[in-house]
């Protein structure tokens, strides 16, 4: 067993495993992230500005982010460009490495989802920026994967489809 988490892990793979990839990344990121700042969604790249974004974003779900970056088209590239499969990366950190330790935010994260879509009977952009905030830390939001997903939820050029584990289907009777 490791003391890492697994989504540490996972992040290190990347890194590891397609370095150009993980590095063309980051500099997307980094370009969004200036992109958020020159267009005043956020003052700095401190941890604190996002929180108040995302918390703008749970009690008002039609709050708006402002920007002209198309983060979703400069992902598919980078992973067009570098080969990158993450399915590669999965196979490489099996999860069953870190149960013990360490439950993974990522399944912490569509746990929660599912248990909020069956309360609640669906689930809001209102939901997911709430759900974000109590799920991940401000360690979690350095890691390049946590990063991406936050970014995409913000993105308003990106068509993203959030892909979430909904729970089980019901069996009929």
């Amino acid at each position: 067993m490791t003391n890492k988490t697994y989504d540490e892990a996972i992040n290190n793979a990347i890194a590891k495993q397609y370095p150009e990839y993980h590095t063309a990344l980051l500099k997307v990121l980094d370009d969004f992230e200036q992109e958020l700042i020159i267009k005043k969604v956020i003052s700095d790249n401190s941890y604190e500005n996002y929180v108040k974004v995302l918390t703008k974003i749970s009690k008002d779900s039609t709050y708006e982010v402002v920007s002209d970056f198309a983060l979703g088209d400069s992902l598919t590239l980078n992973s067009q460009r570098y080969n990158y499969e993450l399915i590669n990366i999965m196979k490489s950190v099996p999860l069953i490495n870190y149960r013990n330790k360490v439950q993974a935010k990522s399944i912490l994260f569509n746990q929660r989802v599912s248990e909020i879509t069956t309360k609640n009977g669906g689930f809001s952009r209102s939901n997911y920026a709430s759900l974000l905030l109590e799920v991940y830390n401000e360690e979690d939001f350095q890691l390049p994967t946590i990063r991406t997903q936050l970014y995409r939820f913000l993105d308003p050029n990106t068509n993203h489809i959030h892909y979430i584990y909904m729970g089980k289907p019901t069996q009929g009777e």
